[in-house]
């Protein structure tokens, strides 16, 4: 196993995930999957109580892992549902309930958070300085190890409640 990867796995079965990583992409997938146990979004955000959870992913994908990891897994009582998204998918970010901004999207950030500004929607990314940028949630590559930095301020505007666990092993960055 990679060392930038073993940490990380180490770290994700303290979490207590169900995933075996063999690359960056797969570390990512379990984090995002992670991320629906560690957040709290208001019920409110669901059209109704047999809506699925929705994962938008936007731009390039290198997501394989998470495809695999939404079929048959739940978070709560709620089927986990992945959408991959273009360029042109402002409207229908709305009804995702986390969003995964790939690096090749990283110039559209700023329409991408506003296609959901005011909306219970968690935005991950995985460009140098996501969460400093106004995402909630961003991957850093850091001495070979992926890491979690996390805007509070930005996830608080949405309404959303991150776990203290979560952000312990996080950087806050606002």
């Amino acid at each position: 196993m990679k060392p930038a990867i073993s940490a990380v796995f180490a770290l994700l079965l303290l979490l207590g995930s169900p995933v075996r990583a063999e690359s960056e992409y797969d570390v990512k997938a379990a984090y995002l999957y992670k991320f629906t146990k560690f957040v709290e979004w208001p019920e409110s955000t669901f059209a109704s109580a047999e809506a699925p959870f929705v994962i938008g992913v936007v731009g390039r994908d290198s997501f394989a892992e998470l495809d695999r990891l939404s079929e048959g897994n739940t978070t709560g009582a709620r089927r986990i549902e992945v959408r991959h998204f273009g360029a042109d998918a402002s409207e229908a970010l709305r009804e995702c309930q986390m969003i995964f901004v790939s690096a090749s999207e990283q110039r559209r950030l700023s329409t991408i958070l506003a296609a959901v500004q005011g909306r219970p929607v968690l935005v991950v990314g995985e460009s140098d300085g996501f969460a400093s940028a106004g995402g909630m949630l961003g991957f850093a590559l850091r001495e070979n190890r992926v890491g979690i930095e996390v805007n509070s301020a930005a996830a608080r505007q949405a309404r959303l409640k991150i776990s203290s666990q979560l952000l312990n092993i996080a950087k806050i960055v606002n």
